[in-house]
């Protein structure tokens, strides 16, 4: 049988290929053929004492022999232990599978999918049978392949323990016929084997193997081990005497003694031996000229040394040249002290320990408690990798990764590490898995087959109803939001845009420092990545992150879109280069969301947008957006905005609460695919900035013919022939929203210079009012001075009284309460269509024009309004519905409400008290008469 230097045989199982299934392979290798390559995994990554964990194979043929590092306990299968035995191995055997889970999550964090490959399916399967418990440590002796059903006692048929029992384990006889020899293996049958003579002789065995050591001396060195385990009678091979490299001027000549087929009877050792070589002296007249140089430059003498000093001195100057412009690898602070920012002590979702977005200690990730790491992967908040091989490409849907979904929970007491522990107590199977989860905005995202994608969004927010409200989506893939720019497009008035908006004039007001230097404002850029060395950005940086590494490691893309970015809103100001940016004097905060492949989620860009916003950024930047493949027809824009897509809509307004908390203000691109803005739910809080982009024009603004538009439109920007930075010190033009939103950012930055204290409402308010109009159902043209100007004289108090305007005609219910507890209201049309907040427009017309109060603090007047206008509205019977959706006022119950129906002529009010255990109750019916409609 074969015999492996310094190990011991521990098992075999011969006919695998009968006995065996689901044999893992790698590449046209089954994985144990592959030893080698997991064991230098092990050796690198894996803690040392977990490191013997694998048993050796050495294949011959159909038939397997296992070897273990040597031991001084006899093994013992883990099935076979009982009680507090098999309670200390089995904890041992998980702590070991737990380390060995971590290092393959790692691996596939850094890229090494063949590594993470080899490692995880090593682990794959783990049957208690070859689970081998000895010295506090547990061996898997048989791996990669699974023993079929039909086995059901493996022991002497699929698998043989060749283990002898060490010496100490031996109970000695005496006249008792009954020997007690609990350690003895159990196999009745092993006696009959024909292997059995192939068994070390159990008397002669030593209780651990001698050692044989190599000693290189003083004048060499070792190449190779330089020790041998090797049992009794057993002899050295030529392979396995190390190689000696002697010293200079020594040469080796051999041991003290030869090595080479020696039989080893006890521990000993063998000393390399040399002689010195006298040195060679070549005469000078035949050394090179380059040579002599050298030596008289390395030789002795004042002059020498002075020259070696100023090659030093010049070696120093290049290095300082060559790092120039690493400024901003360092992960500097903000300027605005994270510790003075308003929210910082009160914000609950930080926790005690800053929670995954720790404010101003980004770096270190949260680890998963030891009672969620059978269930959770290892650290919190962490991206998972994905297979690009998934993504799913339909039209009027986003893409989307098929085989992960997100599940965002709605319960703000519960824990989503326990909600985790009951998805997989109810999804058990392997093929499930949650890769990632954030206990902060509570949701996680789990891994299931492609196949099953679309069932389980639509179970499981049943399958854990009551207990948990959930909200199911898809994890989409984003892009970023520009268009290539048109050389047709160009002009050489690189400028223009500046103009447009009167940046010259704004910035004989503030250029974004602000009163303080020391507490200037910061400017997040979420995007795909940065060229962080350009001149015009490379001293500014503050807290880069990278959220798929965890880092401050910053990378630029093949097209270098965050950097365009950012030069928009932020390049320096009178430098002698390029162009400026809108708010030059702000600090930057550069954040990256796409991966290698330059491949963006919807989980990455949140994640992107909460790291800036728990780092303290005071105005964030989102140019980017999701991709809708083909040409989608009004009406289907129209049902996509006002009725799908509720789950991310709702998780992009938690982030807005968030926001609105910390004063921050989120800008965001409205897209460049010429619909409306509000099919992308991430437009549609109400409390985001939504930019349109303008064409190029000094009389007229117009549209451009690509930005996104409609009612979610909230201001526009120039969009067309932006120049900007890109790569480590270049400069190009570029078209879309992507370059509107930046100037708009600059802008808020700027205002927020004058008075830090202003809020989202007030803002808009007064972008609004003080631009100019712009053709092609947009928001206003952008006027920075005149913007500042009102900041400045504070004559904007109207703006905090900002109501939205109740809309009239056939049919109109309107629903007012005065608490923060959240009501949701509902009619029903004589054709039976629901208008509510999960479908705000029928196709009878009815639209939810106003929906408030979905959250705390929102509003403690809220409103909501349903209506149809003016000859729309369908003859017949209507019903209107409330229901007390969400108790926030933790002290309020009853909630008083007044609703005024309004049909044809009619106007009718109801008034009552709902609690929450109403749940839904129907307020009125009324019958509609119209002359105007011919109803069929």
């Amino acid at each position: 049988m074969p015999k492996v230097q310094g190990k011991v045989k521990l098992c075999s199982c011969e006919k695998y290929s009968v006995y065996f299934k689901s044999v893992q392979g790698f590449g046209a290798h089954k994985l144990f053929d592959r030893y080698d390559a997991i064991d230098n995994v092990v050796n690198k990554r894996i803690d040392e004492k977990y490191r013997h964990f694998l048993a050796q194979p050495i294949v011959e043929g159909d038939s397997i022999t296992w070897f273990s590092k040597p031991y001084n306990e006899t093994p013992q299968q883990l099935s076979k232990l009982q009680d507090n035995e098999r309670a200390k191995y089995e904890q041992i055997k998980n702590d070991t599978l737990a380390h060995y889970r971590s290092i393959v999550s790692q691996l596939k964090q850094e890229g090494k999918n063949s590594e993470a490959e080899c490692l995880g399916n090593a682990i794959k399967f783990v049957n208690d049978d070859f689970v081998y418990c000895f010295d506090n440590k547990t061996v898997l002796g048989i791996w990669g392949m699974q023993l079929r059903e039909n086995v059901r006692e493996p022991l002497g048929i699929a698998m043989k323990n060749l283990f002898p029992p060490k010496k100490k384990d031996i109970v000695p006889a005496d006249d008792n016929p009954t020997v007690d020899t609990p350690d003895m293996p159990d196999t009745p049958d092993m006696l009959d084997t024909p292997d059995m003579p192939d068994m070390p002789d159990i008397s002669d065995t030593p209780v651990n193997p001698f050692t044989v050591h190599f000693n290189a001396g003083g004048n060499g060195n070792l190449n190779g081990a330089s020790e041998l385990l090797k049992h009794d009678g057993e002899t050295i091979t030529a392979g396995e005497i190390p190689e000696i490299k002697a010293n200079e001027g020594y040469e080796f000549i051999g041991w003290d003694r030869n090595p080479n087929n020696y039989i080893v009877t006890g521990d000993t050792e063998f000393t390399a031996q040399y002689r010195k070589v006298p040195p060679i002296v070549i005469p000078p007249s035949k050394l090179p000229w380059w040579k002599r140089f050298w030596l008289w430059f390395t030789g002795k003498g004042c002059l020498k040394w002075l020259l070696w000093l100023l090659l030093l001195l010049l070696l120093l100057l290049l290095l300082c040249w060559l790092l120039r412009g690493c400024a901003g690898d360092t992960a500097a602070p903000i300027p605005y002290p994270i510790d003075d920012k308003p929210w910082i002590n009160d914000d609950p979702r930080t926790g005690n320990d800053g929670g995954i977005y720790d404010p101003g200690n980004p770096y270190n990730p949260v680890p998963t408690p030891p009672d969620y790491r059978d269930v959770l992967p290892p650290n919190q908040g962490v991206m998972p990798p994905f297979d690009t091989t998934r993504i799913i490409r339909k039209p009027d849907n986003p893409a989307i990764i098929g085989n992960r979904l997100n599940v965002l929970m709605e319960n703000e007491d519960k824990s989503i590490m326990d909600l985790a522990k009951a998805f997989k107590a109810k999804y058990p199977d392997d093929k499930y898995k949650v890769v990632y989860y954030d206990d902060v905005v509570k949701r996680m995202q789990i891994e299931l087959p492609e196949e099953e994608r679309v069932q389980m969004k639509q179970e499981i927010p049943d399958k854990f109803a009551p207990e948990y409200e959930l909200f199911v989506f898809d994890e989409a893939l984003f892009e970023e939001g520009y268009t290539p720019n048109d050389p047709a497009f160009s002009d050489p008035d690189k400028s223009w845009y500046l103009k447009a908006i009167n940046a010259p004039q704004a910035w004989e007001i503030t250029k974004g420092r602000g009163d303080s230097a020391s507490r200037r404002l910061t400017v997040a850029i979420v995007d795909n990545g940065f060229s962080l060395r350009h001149p015009e950005l490379s001293s500014k940086i503050v807290m880069p992150y990278n959220v798929w590494l965890h880092s401050k490691e910053i990378f630029p893309q093949r097209v270098d879109h965050g950097t365009h970015v950012a030069g928009t809103a932020l390049a320096m100001i009178d430098n002698g280069q390029g162009i400026c940016g809108i708010a030059p004097e702000c600090a930057f905060m550069p954040v990256q969301v796409a991966n290698r492949q330059g491949l963006m989620t919807t989980t990455s860009i949140l994640d992107g947008v909460l790291y800036a916003l728990y780092q303290g950024a005071d105005v964030i930047n989102i140019s980017l957006g999701t991709a809708f493949a083909g040409t989608l027809p009004d009406e289907v824009q129209r049902s996509l905005q006002d009725n799908h897509f509720k789950e991310e809509e709702r998780l992009w307004n938690e982030v807005m609460k968030i926001s609105n908390r910390h004063k921050a203000i989120i800008v965001m691109a409205s897209g460049n695919d010429n619909m409306l803005a509000g099919v992308d739910p991430m437009n549609r809080p109400k409390n985001f900035i939504i930019v349109s982009a303008v064409d190029k024009n000094n009389q007229e603004y117009h549209k451009a013919g690509f930005s996104n538009y409609g009612d979610y439109s909230t201001v526009s920007a120039p969009g067309v022939g932006i120049y900007s930075t890109v790569g480590n010190n270049g400069y190009a033009v570029m078209d879309g929203t992507s370059m509107a939103a930046p100037i708009v950012t600059g802008a808020i930055a700027l205002m927020k210079s004058l008075n830090e204290d202003l809020t989202t409402e007030q803002i808009i308010c007064i972008l609004q009012t003080t631009g100019k109009p712009a053709d092609g159902k947009i928001g206003n043209l952008i006027q920075i001075d005149r913007a500042l100007q009102k900041v400045q004289s504070g004559e904007f108090s109207d703006c905090d009284s900002r109501h939205d305007t109740v809309s009239t005609g056939d049919v109109q219910v309107l629903l007012n309460w005065n608490n923060y507890n959240d009501l949701d209201l509902a009619v029903i049309d004589p054709e039976g269509n629901s208008v509510w907040y999960r479908n705000k427009r029928s196709p009878s017309g009815g639209f939810l024009e106003i929906d408030m109060n979905v959250s705390p603090r929102d509003s403690r007047t809220p409103i909501e309004n349903i209506f149809w206008q003016p000859g729309t509205a369908p003859n017949g019977v209507y019903e209107v519905y409330l229901w007390h959706y969400r108790q926030h006022e933790p002290n309020i119950n009853d909630t008083p409400y007044k609703i005024m129906v309004k049909y044809g002529k009619k106007t009718k009010e109801f008034t009552g008290v709902i609690k929450h255990e109403d749940g839904q109750i129907l307020v009125c019916r009324f019958t509609l008469g119209n002359k105007k409609r011919n109803n069929n």
